[in-house]
C-alpha cells in the first residue's frame, strides 16, 4: 500500500494493534542483581491481592518485577505481565491489553473474553472483565498479573477498571504495580489491609551487602568494602547512583580514591549523567542515542530508516548493550529496545539543544516507517511532531475507518482521546467517525450536535476542501444521522434518511458501515411507517455485505426485522426471527455479548406473552446490568416490561417496581420517552393492583408532564409511546370509577392503531375496553372487544396479557364462554385453558436463589446510609422519592448508588438489592 495515497475506508490494511513488546518483561541484561531479601519477602505474601512497589525513578522496581515474574514462571504460575503508557489511559484499551496479556502468557486464562473482545467490541467493558476474573478463578492455579509504570494511569475510568478487577479478584489473583507515586486506588476502601503489601523506596534501599554484590556480580568492579559502603552511603542505596558510580569506576585504576571523590559528589541530574555516561560514549554512539532518543522504543530497522543508511545500528546498539549504557531489551530476541527513563530524559534534553531543526525529519522519517508496519499510533504521534498535520489526519482517519467497521467504537473513542483536538477539527472524516462512535454510545445529544456542525460546514457556501474532494461525505453524514434519529426515536426521519443513503448508493461509494446502519435505520423506519411487506422484502433479500460483516451490527438489523414482525402484531414470526439471531450471536461471540442482548430484550417479552416463563426467564437470566447499556430503546423496554411482569407473576410486585425504575431512570438519562412510557405505564397496572391508587396517579402526572402537546406528524413509534399514556390514564380513570373516560381515550387509540396495522397492541387495547365496557354495564359491547382480542389471540401466541388483567378479566371470559358468540369460535381452547388457571406451554415454577456468600462479603461493606437507601428501593421508590424521604438532594442517592454497586460488584438496582439486603430477589431462573 502506498502510504501517501492509501484510502481511508481501505479496512483491510488499518488497525490499532496492540503493541505486544508491552505484554513481555524486560529482558534481565547479564546476570540479575539479586535481592534475595527483597524476593524472599515477596515470596511469603504472594497470597495478598496487590503488592505495590512504590519509589522514584532510578530505585531497581522493574528489575525487581522482572526477577519475581521470572522466579513465577520457573514455578509453575501463570504469570502476565504488561508495561503501561499514557496511550492506556483509557479505560477500553487498558482492557485490552489485560485481557490479551493474560490470554497469551497464562495458559489460555482469558481466551473466551479475549475473542468476546475480538468479535464483539461493543459489549461493556465490565462484562468482559467480569468474565475475564471467573475464567481466572476456574484455573485452579494462581495467577500473577505485573503492571509496570503505573504512574502513566490516571483517569477516573482507568482507575476504576483496576479498583475492580481488584476487589473482586478470586483467591487465586494477585496484582504487581510499579509506580513512582501512590496509586491512584481506593486500597483504604477494602477494610483487608492484609490483602496489600506496599514496598516503598525505603525498603528498595541497597543495603551495603546487597551494594557489593552488585558491585561484584553485576559490574566485575573490584572495589573494598569500605569503598563500597562509601559509594551506598553517597547514593543513599539509590541503585541507579551505584550504577553511575560503576561505570565511572571501570575506567581507572585507583578505585579507593575515585570511590572517595564520588562519596563527596551528588550522584544525580544531567551533569553528572553526561560526566560519567555521555561523555565515555564514542561520538558515533552518543551521536545515535541523542537520535533515538526521540522514539519511546526502538529496533534496528527504525533506526536505519530514520537517521541514514549506512548507520548499522546494530552496532551502536551491541555497543549500548554491552557497557550497560542505561538500555533494556523488551524481548528475548533484542529486537526491540527502550532507555531508562532517567537516560532518555537526559538525552532528549541535550538533542533539543544540539540537533535543533533536525528533530523534524528524525520525527518525519519515523512516521514513515512506523505507518509502513501499520503500527498506526506511533505514526501518527511522529507525524504530528513533525508537523506533518495533514498526514498524520489521513492516518487517523484510516484508523477510525477500520475501528468503525468492525464495530470497535470503544477503541475508536479511545483512540480520539489520544489525538490533538485541532487535529480532528481539521478533518470532516474524523469528526464523522467520532459521531458514529457517540451515537452506537447512545451518547445521542452530543451526536446530534457534532452532527448538526458538520452538515453546516458541509453546505456553506466557503465549502472546506475536504468536503468538495469527498464526495461520498454527504451521504456518509445521512447515514450516521439515520442511526441517531433511530435512537433517538424519529421514526420518520429514520425513514427519510435511510432512503436518502440508500438512493446515493449508485452514483457514490459509500462505505460498507454506512450502507449497513442506513440499511438498519430503514428497516426500523419502514416498521414504524405501517409498510411491513417491504420489511419482509428486504428480510428475505440477501445481504451483500454479510460476509466478514461484525456481529453486532448483523444481529442489530436481523432485530429490527424481527421488531417490524412485532410491531405487525406476527408474534410467532417475530419469535422465529429473533431467536434465530439470539443463536447466531450466542454461537459467535456467547452469551454475554452485546449482540445477544439486543434480540434478547425483545424476546423476553415475547417468551413472556406466550406463556413460556421457563425460556424467558433462560433469556433473562444474568442479562439486566448488560441489557441496560447494550441494547437499544425497543429493546431494553420489552426487556424490562417482560423482567417486572415475570417477577409480578410470582406475587413479587417490589422486585417488579425495582426493574422499571431502573429503565426509567436510562429513559431519562437518553431521553427516551417511549421507555418512559412503557414503564410508566406498567407501573400504573401493578400499583392500581395493589391498591397504590395515589402512587400510581403520581406515577401518571408525571408522564403526563412529560407528553408533547402536539403529536407528531406522521407519528411513527409516538404511537406507541401515546399508547401506553393512553393506557395508563385508562386505567387510573377506571379505578377512579370513571369508565366513560377511559372508553373515550381507549376507542380514539384503537382506531390510531387499526389504521397503522399494529394488531398486537390493538389487541391489547380490545382487553381494556373489555374491562371498561364492563365497568359501564354494557355487557354486549365488552364481550365484543374481548370477542375482538380472543379472535387475535387464536392466531398468534398472546396469552399472558389475560391473566395479567386478573379476576375481572377471568370473570369476563367465564361470561363469554357461555355466550352464543363463542360457539364454534377458534379461540374456544384458549377459553378453557385460560379458565383453568393454565400458564401456557412450558411454564415452570420460578424461585429465587439465595444470596450467595461472596455478596454476603461485599454486602458487609455497606454503611447504613446505604443499606437505609436499598430498603427504600426494595419498596419501588425512584431517586426522587428517596431524596424526599430522607432529606437530601438526587444528585446525593445516585451518588450513594454508585458506591453501592461498585461495592458489591452489581450493574443494576435489583442487583444491588439482592446482594445487599439478602432479601432474595435476584435475576430469575427457571427451577431444574
Amino acid at each position: 500500500m502506498d502510504l501517501n495515497t492509501a484510502h481511508a475506508g481501505d479496512g483491510g490494511g488499518w488497525s490499532l494493534a496492540l503493541i505486544h513488546t508491552k505484554m513481555t518483561p524486560p529482558r534481565l541484561a547479564g546476570e540479575p542483581v539479586g535481592r534475595p531479601a527483597l524476593l524472599n519477602l515477596l515470596a511469603q505474601v504472594a497470597h495478598r491481592r496487590l503488592t505495590a512497589i512504590v519509589a522514584p525513578a532510578g530505585f531497581g522496581k522493574t528489575t525487581l518485577m522482572t526477577e519475581w515474574h521470572e522466579a513465577l514462571r520457573k514455578r509453575g504460575d501463570a504469570v502476565a505481565w504488561l508495561t503501561l503508557d499514557e496511550e492506556d489511559d483509557d479505560a477500553q484499551q487498558l482492557g485490552h491489553y489485560l485481557v490479551s496479556a493474560l490470554s497469551a502468557a497464562a495458559g489460555g486464562v482469558g481466551l473466551r473474553a479475549a475473542e468476546l473482545l475480538q468479535r464483539d467490541p461493543l459489549t461493556p467493558i465490565k462484562t468482559v472483565q467480569a468474565m475475564l476474573l471467573n475464567e481466572i478463578a476456574r484455573t485452579g492455579r494462581d495467577v500473577f498479573l505485573f503492571l509496570d509504570d503505573f504512574e502513566r494511569i490516571g483517569s477516573r475510568a482507568s482507575l476504576a477498571l483496576v479498583t475492580r478487577l481488584l476487589r473482586y479478584a478470586p483467591a487465586n489473583f494477585h496484582v504487581c504495580i510499579g509506580t513512582r507515586r501512590e496509586p491512584g486506588l481506593p486500597l483504604g476502601a477494602w477494610a483487608m489491609p492484609d490483602q496489600v503489601l506496599t514496598l516503598d523506596a525505603a525498603a528498595l534501599r541497597f543495603s551495603n551487602e546487597d551494594a557489593l554484590a552488585f558491585f561484584e556480580r553485576a559490574h566485575g568492579v573490584l572495589l573494598d568494602r569500605p569503598g563500597v559502603e562509601l559509594i551506598n552511603t553517597a547514593s543513599e542505596g539509590w541503585v541507579t547512583g551505584l550504577q553511575l558510580a560503576a561505570l565511572a569506576l571501570r575506567h581507572t585504576d585507583e578505585p579507593a580514591r575515585l570511590a572517595r571523590e564520588l562519596a563527596g559528589k551528588k550522584l544525580i541530574g544531567d551533569a553528572y549523567l553526561y560526566e560519567v555516561v555521555l561523555s565515555r560514549m564514542p561520538v558515533a554512539v552518543l551521536q545515535f542515542a541523542l537520535r533515538v532518543s526521540v522514539l519511546d522504543r526502538f529496533c534496528r530497522d527504525v533506526c536505519d530508516a530514520m537517521i541514514k543508511p549506512g548507520t548499522r545500528s546494530w552496532e551502536k546498539l551491541e555497543w549500548l548493550q554491552q557497557h550497560n549504557m542505561f538500555i533494556r531489551a523488551l524481548d528475548d530476541e533484542q529486537r526491540w529496545f527502550r532507555f531508562h527513563t532517567l537516560m532518555a530524559d537526559a538525552l532528549r534534553r541535550r538533542a533539543g539543544v544540539q540537533l535543533g531543526g533536525e528533530l523534524t525529519a528524525l520525527h518525519r522519517r519515523a512516521s514513515r516507517w512506523f505507518a509502513g508496519q501499520r503500527l498506526w499510533p506511533e505514526a501518527v504521534r511522529h507525524a504530528i511532531a513533525a508537523g506533518d498535520a495533514q498526514q498524520a489526519v489521513q492516518w487517523a482517519e484510516g484508523c477510525a475507518a477500520a475501528l468503525i467497521d468492525r464495530s470497535d467504537i470503544p477503541t475508536l473513542l479511545g483512540w480520539f482521546s489520544q489525538l490533538p483536538a485541532d487535529l480532528v477539527q481539521r478533518s470532516l472524516r474524523l469528526r464523522i467517525a467520532r459521531a458514529w462512535g457517540l451515537t452506537l454510545s447512545f451518547r445521542i445529544a452530543e451526536a446530534e450536535r457534532l452532527v448538526q456542525e458538520i452538515g453546516d460546514e458541509i453546505t456553506a457556501d466557503a465549502v472546506r476542501e475536504d468536503a468538495r474532494a469527498d464526495s461520498a461525505l454527504p451521504a456518509e453524514l445521512a447515514s450516521v444521522s439515520a442511526l441517531i434519529a433511530g435512537f433517538a426515536d424519529d421514526t420518520p426521519r429514520s425513514l427519510e434518511l435511510g432512503r436518502k443513503v440508500e438512493e446515493a448508493e449508485a452514483p457514490t461509494p459509500v462505505s460498507r458501515w454506512a450502507r449497513r446502519f442506513a440499511q438498519t435505520s430503514l428497516i426500523f423506519g419502514l416498521a414504524y411507517d405501517g409498510q411491513f411487506g417491504e420489511v419482509r422484502r428486504r428480510a428475505a433479500t440477501p445481504q451483500e455485505m454479510s460476509d466478514g460483516e461484525p456481529i453486532y451490527s448483523s444481529v442489530y438489523r436481523q432485530s429490527m426485522v424481527g421488531l417490524g414482525a412485532m410491531v405487525e402484531g406476527r408474534l410467532a414470526d417475530a419469535a422465529r426471527i429473533l431467536e434465530s439471531a439470539l443463536l447466531r450471536a450466542e454461537t459467535a461471540v456467547g452469551r454475554d455479548s452485546a449482540a445477544a442482548a439486543v434480540p434478547s430484550g425483545y424476546l423476553v417479552a415475547l417468551h413472556y406473552e406466550r406463556g413460556d416463563m421457563a425460556a424467558a426467564c433462560r433469556v433473562m437470566d444474568g442479562r439486566t446490568s448488560l441489557a441496560k447499556e447494550a441494547c437499544p430503546l425497543g429493546s431494553l423496554l420489552r426487556f424490562s416490561l417482560g423482567s417486572a411482569r415475570l417477577y409480578a407473576r410470582q406475587g413479587d410486585v417490589a422486585s417488579a417496581l425495582v426493574v422499571l425504575e431502573e429503565a426509567r431512570e436510562v429513559a431519562t438519562e437518553r431521553y427516551w420517552l417511549r421507555l418512559r412510557a412503557g414503564c410508566d405505564a406498567e407501573a400504573v397496572r401493578l400499583l392500581l393492583q395493589a391498591g397504590r391508587l395515589t402512587d400510581a396517579q403520581q406515577v401518571l402526572a408525571e408522564l403526563n408532564g412529560l407528553m408533547p402537546a402536539r403529536h407528531p406528524q406522521p407519528m411513527g413509534s409516538f404511537l406507541e409511546t401515546w399508547s401506553s399514556a393512553c393506557c395508563a390514564s385508562a386505567r387510573v380513570a377506571m379505578a377512579q370509577g370513571r369508565p366513560e373516560a377511559a372508553l373515550e381515550l381507549l376507542l380514539r387509540l384503537r382506531g390510531k392503531l387499526d389504521a397503522a396495522g399494529m394488531r398486537y397492541l390493538s389487541a391489547c387495547v380490545s382487553q381494556l375496553l373489555a374491562l371498561a365496557w364492563e365497568q359501564q354495564n354494557e355487557s354486549d359491547e365488552a364481550i365484543g372487544a374481548l370477542d375482538a382480542a380472543l379472535r387475535y389471540a387464536s392466531v398468534e401466541p398472546m396469552v399472558s396479557s389475560f391473566n395479567d388483567e386478573g379476576a375481572p378479566m377471568l370473570h369476563l371470559m367465564d361470561r363469554l364462554r357461555g355466550d352464543t358468540r363463542s360457539v364454534g369460535q377458534p379461540y374456544l381452547p384458549l377459553l378453557d385453558d385460560r379458565l383453568q388457571g393454565g400458564q401456557g406451554q412450558g411454564a415452570t415454577p420460578l424461585s429465587h436463589p439465595a444470596p450467595s456468600p461472596v455478596l454476603a462479603r461485599f454486602a458487609a461493606s455497606l454503611s447504613v446510609r446505604e443499606i437505609e437507601i436499598l430498603e427504600h428501593i426494595a419498596g419501588g421508590f425512584s431517586n426522587k422519592e428517596i431524596a424526599r424521604a430522607l432529606s437530601v438532594a438526587p444528585e446525593t442517592i445516585k451518588w450513594h448508588l454508585k458506591n453501592i454497586f461498585e461495592k458489591l460488584n452489581v450493574g443494576s438496582r435489583l442487583e444491588a438489592v439482592q446482594a445487599g439486603l439478602g432479601l432474595g430477589f435476584a435475576p430469575l431462573r427457571e427451577t431444574r
